[in-house]
């Protein structure tokens, strides 16, 4: 199987819309210049749609959202109503993208952008974000988990339908268990609790 860039160039802004848990709607503002995360993918789609819900039945104040990409969920998180999110990313250019996308949103006072991995964020969050693709996610659960406060939810996409067993079960080997999954087309967002 051969291995697909996932890096193209998105000149154009697109403008998300949000159901913010107060039953208002919003609209955010996406550049992704060079970073994944234009608004439009299935995982991103649904990764707002469990984020909508989220921040409507839970008190959410600080989240993690690792391999951020234009930054489009932790500013959807701030929109939402997180007070502290930190986007970590592991390349420099999408972290610049990231950046500059809170800064138009007006969220460079709640949102913290990181170029490293998940080991380089200090803390533990109330929700820990991910929507990267599942060797990535198996291969960083344990860090997932250690950044998801015991209270906390983690919300995982980037998975397509047959390979969300494979996410199910190492989740539940870390002691979490599936709490809702939403899907579209061949992709899935699963939210697990401990």
């Amino acid at each position: 199987m051969s291995k697909v860039a996932v890096f193209e160039y998105y000149p154009e802004t697109s403008n998300i819309k949000l159901n913010l848990p107060n039953g208002e709607e919003t609209e955010i503002e996406i550049n992704p210049g060079w970073a994944f995360g234009k608004g439009d993918h299935p995982t991103t789609k649904l990764c707002i749609g469990a984020l909508e819900r989220l921040f409507k039945t839970e008190q959410i104040k600080t989240v993690l959202d690792v391999g951020c990409g234009s930054g489009v969920l932790s500013i959807a998180s701030a929109a939402l109503g997180a007070e502290y999110i930190v986007g970590v990313d592991i390349d420099n250019v999408i972290t610049i993208e990231a950046k500059s996308n809170t800064k138009t949103n007006g969220f460079s006072s709640k949102i913290q952008i990181v170029l490293g991995s998940v080991e380089d964020v200090p803390g533990e969050f109330d929700l820990v974000v991910a929507n990267i693709l599942i060797d990535s996610i198996v291969a960083i659960s344990g860090e997932l988990k250690e950044k998801a406060k015991p209270s906390g939810t983690i919300l995982l996409s980037g998975i397509k339908d047959e390979q969300k067993i494979r996410a199910i079960d190492k989740f539940n080997e870390l002691g979490y268990k599936l709490d809702e999954e939403y899907q579209e087309r061949e992709w899935v967002a699963l939210v697990f609790k401990r």
